[in-house]
């Protein structure tokens, strides 16, 4: 496998998707599941005019809604491409920014009212880079802060041990996640074709995202699992709060 870290090949799955005719390949705001919930989060949390920042935003869907409720957005992601894509899609709101960033291996240093994750925790595999992203969305947030990690891989069963190199976790999911392959999505109403190699991910228990949680800081307020949906079918949104 490839030295740099897997979570980088995001950048070139954003990249294949984009040349193979993909406009967008996440969330978009259309999502009603998402528009509702973050609604709701920032309604009950009275947001209306803070400082809120996204942990892997990826094309920026949670932004443009978070920026119609008023919110004063901020996202982050490793993936130059995404960026670039989220970048446009704020363009028409002046509270909004965006800017390259990695979660696991560089602090961010400003503080903010509140913080989303949008199906990105579980794209995070190995323990300790876990941990330092965890711990990172910890200390950006102000005190009574609130945070929702929305639509992350959710299991009743998990493997029960140290994973510390992607090779570990490739041999334990038995996937490649080097060879390319041939995948067709639906985009607009037509099939497409992309080539494509795997992501690594890694979902959890709901005692394991507890403890996860709790031990970078955060306290627990809801679990929710979710519906399925085409993004992932077992998923579940954790609220949670800084003391």
């Amino acid at each position: 496998m490839s030295n740099k870290p897997y979570y980088l090949r995001y950048e070139d799955r954003y990249k294949q998707a984009y040349e193979a005719g993909i406009k967008l390949w996440g969330h978009t705001e259309a999502d009603e599941e998402l528009s509702s919930t973050l609604s709701k989060w920032v309604k009950d949390n009275n947001l209306y005019g803070k400082r809120i920042i996204d942990f892997g935003c990826g094309e920026g869907a949670g932004g443009v809604i978070l920026s119609q409720l008023g919110c004063i957005y901020h996202g982050v992601d490793i993936a130059p491409s995404a960026i670039e894509k989220a970048r446009s899609m704020l363009e028409k709101y002046p509270n909004a920014t965006v800017s390259v960033h990695n979660l696991v291996e560089d602090d961010i240093t400003e503080k903010y009212d509140a913080a989303i994750d949008i199906m990105g925790l579980h794209v995070i595999v190995l323990d300790d880079d876990r941990k330092k992203y965890l711990v990172n969305a910890y200390n950006c947030l102000k005190d009574n802060a609130p945070m929702l990690f929305f639509r992350e891989w959710y299991e009743k069963d998990v493997v029960e041990e140290v994973i510390d190199s992607i090779e570990r976790w490739a041999a334990i999911t038995g996937i490649d996640y080097t060879t390319p392959k041939i995948k067709t999505v639906s985009h607009v109403g037509k099939e497409v074709e992309v080539n494509m190699t795997y992501i690594p991910a890694r979902g959890n228990s709901k005692e394991g995202y507890i403890k996860e949680m709790c031990a970078a800081g955060f306290e627990v307020e809801h679990f929710v699992e979710m519906e399925p949906s085409i993004q992932i079918p077992h998923s579940a949104s954790i609220f949670v709060r800084k003391p």
